[in-house]
């Protein structure tokens, strides 16, 4: 997946013409963000210290992005965010239950201004806000975030641009996977059971609905969710790795190598095609499993099951032959976030 900002058409639901809305998904491998002006980001949720380049801009920075951030209460910070900050051997993500607070936080204000929310006049105004947690921990969390993100302002400048105020009139917090029932209604059958399965890096949320009279409805013993992901891959294929070289392979590079199921390591090619077959297998069946014991005897009864969540590009294929009736949104690592924006919209 790739660093992108990419202009699209205005979304048809605006919440109002006079304030900007953003939905964030801030994902544990990808931040995804979508806003009622079209735009759309998505970047590695990697956070990095800036340095200053030793070559003075001799040769191109590469993707990913420069963040300078000045907080109300004087407090200012520049980072490296996304693949720049990959690239730094300081980079930090994390896989912890409960993101760091700064890190998220400096996550969502780089999405919002990536996707065009902000101001630089002298009444810059608000926009309004969506973002999505774990079901797993939704019920835990929510209320925290949201009381956080409200207070959240600061004046934010990105890769050298213009530096916009940014702050937060309404902040909506979404159960991950919810999302997606709103971006893709099309999706849904006319009746009967409808999964719904988002596979993120680190955790796996999945619904299971009733559609009655067009209206999907939860059915609540069957919804949660699990910490298995694409994250099991990149371990399968990092143990893989050291048990040929007897050297860790960083977890900045294990996309990489997964991707290439191969990585150069002291002047010669380690060649991790079949380990990295066997782990996508596995992880997919560790997904499934987990899903349709949770939906229990209802399993065998679903109609369609809708993947969406940045795993699904990784996983798909072995996906389709564990859980029933797979269909894909059109863009399924943005699901969520349109989804999101859709709720805001409506709320």
């Amino acid at each position: 997946m790739s660093v992108s900002v990419l202009e699209k058409p205005a979304l048809a639901t605006q919440t109002s013409p006079a304030r900007r809305a953003v939905a964030a998904d801030i994902g544990y491998g990808y931040t995804k963000a979508v806003s009622t002006s079209g735009k759309r980001a998505c970047f590695p949720s990697v956070v990095a210290p800036a340095v200053e380049d030793p070559l003075a801009g001799a040769l191109s920075n590469g993707p990913g992005h420069r963040v300078r951030v000045r907080y109300l209460n004087g407090e200012a910070e520049e980072k490296l965010v996304g693949e720049a900050a990959l690239r730094s051997l300081a980079a930090v993500a994390t896989l912890s239950r409960q993101k760091p607070e700064g890190m998220h936080d400096l996550l969502v204000l780089t999405a919002a201004y990536l996707v065009g929310v902000g101001g630089a006049g002298a009444f810059p105004g608000q926009a309004d806000l969506a973002v999505g947690l774990p079901l797993a921990y939704y019920r835990s969390q929510k209320n925290a975030l949201a009381a956080r993100l409200k207070t959240l302002a600061a004046w934010v400048l990105v890769d050298g641009g213009e530096e916009r105020y940014i702050s937060f009139n309404r902040v909506l917090v979404l159960p991950q996977g919810a999302g997606a029932v709103a971006a893709c209604p099309e999706l849904l059958p006319g009746e009967g059971l409808v999964g719904v399965v988002d596979v993120g890096q680190y955790t796996t949320d999945y619904l299971l609905l009733e559609v009655q009279d067009g209206r999907p409805v939860p059915v609540l013993d069957c919804c949660g969710g699990a910490e298995v992901g694409v994250h099991l891959v990149h371990r399968a294929v990092a143990a893989e790795f050291q048990a040929q070289t007897g050297a860790p392979l960083p977890v900045e590079m294990r996309e990489g190598a997964v991707k290439a199921r191969r990585i150069t390591f002291n002047g010669r090619t380690v060649d991790l095609f079949a380990a990295v077959e066997r782990a996508l297998s596995d992880a997919a069946q560790a997904v499934s499993q987990r899903v349709i014991g949770a939906w229990g005897n209802r399993a065998g009864f679903v109609k369609t099951v809708i993947l969406c969540g940045g795993g699904v590009l990784l996983l798909k294929e072995r996906l389709e032959a564990c859980l029933p009736g797979v269909v894909v949104p059109e863009e399924p690592v943005y699901a969520n976030a349109v989804g999101f924006l859709k709720a805001l919209a409506g709320s």
